[in-house]
């Protein structure tokens, strides 16, 4: 990946120069045009040729730029901000037990001008909790052993319910996995956020914290809708949030995904042969 960000970098930095100058150069001599015409004709000539070229460059290098990298841009800036948070956050909340902190976070909640929907179900999944206001939307799990799978399952049905159900396109949705134990195959996905639709217009976070511990894993280097509901009800606490809160040190997964990062091909990803999870 810092291979391809720096041929990204070099090309932007061309296509930067070039847009610059020949704003620059085409508003300069649209105001002296008529002086060269009247001192040389032939001149004007080619002053005229060199401002369409420098249309067309201008126009190729665009194309090129947006159409090899428009499209990765954002992936790649969101496989970054999983690899440069921290590994996980560590809650203030006090309580314990899944049955407290779940209450306890279901209060704040409620006092925070949500509705609540209390045993919610999502088809063939339970919730604890749904809690919606205009378009942010909070589910709470509790599972005693969290893997991938059941991240997975939940994000798909959460989607599904805010679109089918809710018939919302727009919004910021956060899920909230309380268990005794997460895999770290479950990890992995707490630090990316799902985007819904063409343009991303519905957001969906994971949050995953073990009240044993009060260890809480999700992307937190990144200030949004998502993570500012995760800190304030999952962790009780403001962004940015306070090292007091913060292990700095990086998750295993994190080093492997910097390192498998490194051999990412344009190729593959628009293949639908790289995956990062």
């Amino acid at each position: 990946m810092t291979k391809f960000r720096k041929k990204q970098k070099a090309l932007y930095s061309i296509m930067k120069f070039f847009i610059i100058f020949g704003a620059v150069f085409l508003f300069v001599y649209i105001g002296v045009k008529p002086y060269v015409a009247d001192f040389n004709t032939t001149l004007a000539t080619v002053f005229a040729y060199f401002c369409d070229a420098l249309v067309i460059i201008v126009m190729i290098l665009v194309f090129m730029y947006y159409s090899k990298y428009g499209k990765i841009d954002s992936f790649l800036t969101s496989v970054e901000n999983e690899i440069n948070d921290y590994g996980y956050y560590i809650s203030s909340r006090l309580e314990s037990t899944a049955e407290e902190y779940i209450d306890i976070v279901k209060n704040d909640i409620k006092n925070s001008g949500y509705s609540i929907n209390t045993d919610y179900s999502l088809g063939d999944f339970d919730v604890d909790f749904k809690a919606v206001k205009r378009k942010e939307f909070f589910y709470m799990v509790s599972i005693g052993d969290l893997d991938k799978n059941d991240v997975v399952a939940y994000i798909d049905s959460v989607i599904n319910d805010i679109v089918v159900n809710n018939l919302k396109r727009k919004g910021n949705a956060v899920i909230c996995f309380v268990t005794d134990k997460a895999q770290e195959s479950a990890i992995e996905l707490s630090k990316m956020i799902t985007p819904v639709g063409k343009k991303g217009q519905l957001k969906v976070g994971v949050a995953i914290v073990e009240p044993t511990t009060k260890n809480t894993y999700f992307l937190g280097n990144v200030q949004s809708k998502c993570s500012k509901m995760i800190a304030n009800f999952v962790m009780n606490c403001d962004l940015p949030i306070k090292e007091t809160y913060i292990h700095k040190d990086k998750l295993p997964y994190q080093h492997k995904l910097a390192e498998k990062m490194e051999g990412f091909s344009l190729t593959d990803y628009n293949s639908g042969k790289f995956y990062i999870h």
